[in-house]
């Protein structure tokens, strides 16, 4: 096992009572970031640690422009409405305070079908593809670093709503 994997599976960085990583996420690139920010993590385990449910939709400052958080409430999608994302600014931890959806997740590198990069909004949408799906629920945070194509917001059986919390982290 390498030095991340140690690091990561023993936890240290997550209290006992914390919200659980979920398994797809980069080890190694999670492990560089938090030894390059450890500040900007332990404020967004902070705030992990909030009454979610009792939030208002909007954007919450964490640390300045680099770390800001976002709650949303919206109902999931069909597949095909869904759309494959990815940013190059920011790492996206995606939470979901309430309900369930499917996300997507695949390597930029397997990304067809790239949309021009829209800057102001640190998006870039790519066409319909095959990727590894996960099921989203208040069990686990997702991250998605600029590598990793997501695709989030799908139906499970039917469209239900959702309260999700996304935390935009300043990639430098």
């Amino acid at each position: 096992m390498s030095k991340e994997q140690v690091w990561f599976h023993r936890g240290g960085w997550l209290a006992e009572d914390d919200i659980k990583a979920h398994a797809s996420i980069d080890i190694a690139e999670f492990y560089r970031h938090f030894h390059n920010h450890p500040e900007w993590w332990k404020a967004i385990f902070d705030f992990l640690k909030r009454d979610l449910k009792s939030m208002a939709v909007g954007k919450y400052p964490i640390v300045g422009d680099q770390v800001f958080a976002m709650v949303s409430e919206y109902s999931t999608k069909e597949p095909e409405e869904a759309k494959w994302e990815a940013h190059r600014k920011y790492i996206d931890l995606q939470y979901l305070i309430d309900g369930e959806e499917r996300m997507g997740q695949l390597p930029l590198s397997n990304a067809i079908s790239p949309q021009a990069y829209d800057e102001n909004r640190d998006l870039i949408f790519f066409g319909d593809q095959d990727g590894e799906y996960f099921t989203a629920s208040p069990s686990c945070f997702f991250l998605f670093f600029p590598e990793d194509v997501h695709r989030p917001g799908i139906r499970i059986e039917e469209s239900k709503p959702v309260k999700k919390l996304v935390i935009k982290i300043a990639v430098s």
